[in-house]
């Protein structure tokens, strides 16, 4: 197949990570360095190929690096695949899916997204209902411990089985009955479109397969930021065909930090 024109573009190190199609891929580079433009024009390249722009998912971090990929494909592939390509955040690609399976969990398709303050809302009301002083532990600081255990995949039994002192104690009560009130307001907090896409994925074979045919080629933005609850994700969906692309800063402090996401990136390739 003959190369496309806007491959010119690119320098040669960037064409080998723009042509290497098949199989898991990780480009590093510092910041300002064209991470995202290469993964833009890796999708691109893929579309020339023959592959539908509705198999093909980048997920990234913000809106505004979403709408740089959809804007970069509008002037390189055109209208039709820049509407067609899914790309966005997490939680919005998520969000989308499990619009199309919430019953499995119990939830209608129409179930509510909490934003933050609502969230807080909802905490702030159950502990008034248990008698909870403000003064122990915030609304919000119970929120994070929440959010930070739900980005572990830890739920809340998890949770109120290895609290360890009075504070997490109260944090384990109040994990509970938040669960409970959202499932009764058949709504989802943001960590839970992470976290039910993950139970539905893992609900049972068919159940992946559904959602994972969709995808035959996964693509990751700043791979350097990705949590747990993320890192999973992304195993499950490219667990298969293994056609997965990742960029990170390999100058950020995250990834300085530690192995974890070379190692992550191993375990989603199989390797």
């Amino acid at each position: 197949m003959d190369a496309p024109d806007f491959l010119k573009d690119l320098n040669p190190v960037q064409q080998q990570a723009v042509l290497a199609t098949e199989g898991p891929v990780m480009i590093l580079a510092g910041a300002g360095s064209g991470k995202t433009r290469v993964l833009t024009y890796r999708i691109a390249y893929l579309l020339h190929k023959g592959v539908d722009a509705f198999n093909i998912l980048a997920l990234t971090f913000t809106n505004k690096a979403a709408g740089e990929i959809k804007e970069r494909l509008l002037h390189l592939c055109g209208e039709s695949a820049s509407r067609s390509i899914w790309a966005g955040t997490f939680h919005s690609v998520f969000a989308r899916l499990l619009r199309a399976h919430a019953e499995a969990l119990g939830y209608t398709p129409s179930f509510s997204i909490y934003d933050t303050d609502e969230s807080l809302s909802v905490i702030r009301s159950i502990m008034q209902q248990q008698n909870l002083s403000t003064q122990l532990v915030s609304p919000a600081a119970i929120r994070s411990a929440i959010s930070s255990a739900k980005n572990q995949l830890v739920g809340w039994e998890e949770y109120s089985r290895n609290a360890s002192d009075i504070r997490e104690r109260s944090v384990a009560k109040v994990y509970e009955q938040y669960e409970r009130r959202l499932r009764f307001n058949n709504a989802m907090d943001f960590d839970d479109l992470l976290v039910n896409m993950i139970r539905i994925m893992r609900l049972s074979d068919e159940m992946l397969e559904a959602v994972r045919s969709r995808f035959t080629h996964v693509c990751v933005d700043e791979y350097q930021d990705t949590n747990r609850a993320q890192y999973a994700a992304v195993k499950l969906l490219a667990g298969e065909h293994r056609n997965l692309c990742v960029v990170g800063d390999e100058t950020s402090a995250s990834w300085r930090a530690g192995d974890q996401h070379k190692e992550s990136f191993q375990g989603v390739c199989g390797q």
